[in-house]
């Protein structure tokens, strides 16, 4: 859909049912779709099937199309074990690994979670982190239009995050995203393409990157200090503990939808 009307999905990291429905009622304020993300390193806070499940269920109940998606799968067997958890679509990021066992080992995560009708990202390129300047101001480090040709032929996978100035994080610098590089790979593949670290990118950049090919949008560092922020400040106060979630809610919600019309500054709607 993203691709097909030129936008980019908000994708979120979510950790429990309380982060999952702010995020799908922002979706259905704002009347965009999203994604519901889950990161593997929580699975010691949340299991991978339970996690799965509260996505699921949310996004069944939402009145907008909500994805649910495993980020940053770092090995085979974790991006298995999401999909035997349920999750419809799994990521298996291998960019830390050679080019050639990157793409071994995500073609046999395709061809593993096809059989299932699993939808499948993967990474090319270093997204590392925004505390490293040297991990996005680096060009040699970006994905090139050729690697990504020969990855996504090779591999047959859905989605491809890429990279072009962007890292995890925070940055210590302002990235300044190669957007004629991106303009290049979008129009060597037609695979859609994935822009990680999304908390800290300035807006112009980022409606750029949308407008050139991006169509999904990760956010993470963000919105956890966001929902950390705002549940502090209201378990602080008196009441019951679910009525202070409440109070907490209305403010990730409009940080959410906040983040989902910087993404999209008036492109597209259901």
């Amino acid at each position: 859909m993203a691709d097909e009307n030129k936008f980019a999905v908000a994708a979120i990291d979510v950790f429990d049912y309380q982060s999952a429905c702010c995020v799908v009622k922002a979706a259905e304020r704002e009347r965009m779709p999203v994604i519901l993300m889950f990161y593997p390193d929580m699975r010691s806070y949340i299991p991978f099937t339970t996690m799965a499940g509260i996505a699921l269920d949310c996004a069944a109940k939402a009145s907008v199309p909500v994805g649910v998606h495993l980020d940053h799968g770092k090995s085979y067997d974790v991006a298995i074990s999401g999909l035997a958890a349920g999750f419809p679509s799994v990521m298996y990021d291998g960019s830390m690994e050679d080019f050639e066992i990157n793409i071994d080992i995500t073609r046999k995560v395709t061809d593993a979670a096809h059989i299932f009708g699993v939808d499948v990202e993967a990474e090319l390129g270093l997204v590392g982190q925004g505390s490293r300047r040297e991990d996005f101001c680096d060009s040699d480090k970006y994905t090139t239009p050729e690697a990504a040709k020969e990855f996504v032929e090779r591999t047959n996978v859905d989605s491809l995050a890429i990279a072009i100035g962007n890292s995890h994080g925070h940055y210590v610098c302002e990235p300044n995203l190669d957007i004629r590089r991106l303009d290049e790979i979008n129009r060597a593949i037609d695979t859609p393409l994935v822009l990680h670290g999304g908390s800290g990118i300035p807006v112009q950049q980022m409606a750029e990157s949308v407008r050139y090919g991006i169509n999904k949008v990760n956010i993470g560092t963000e919105f956890f200090e966001k929902c950390k922020v705002s549940m502090a400040k209201s378990l602080a106060g008196e009441g019951f503990v679910l009525d202070c979630y409440q109070e907490a809610r209305e403010e990730i919600i409009a940080f959410v939808r906040e983040r989902i019309r910087r993404i999209n500054p008036g492109q597209f709607s259901l």
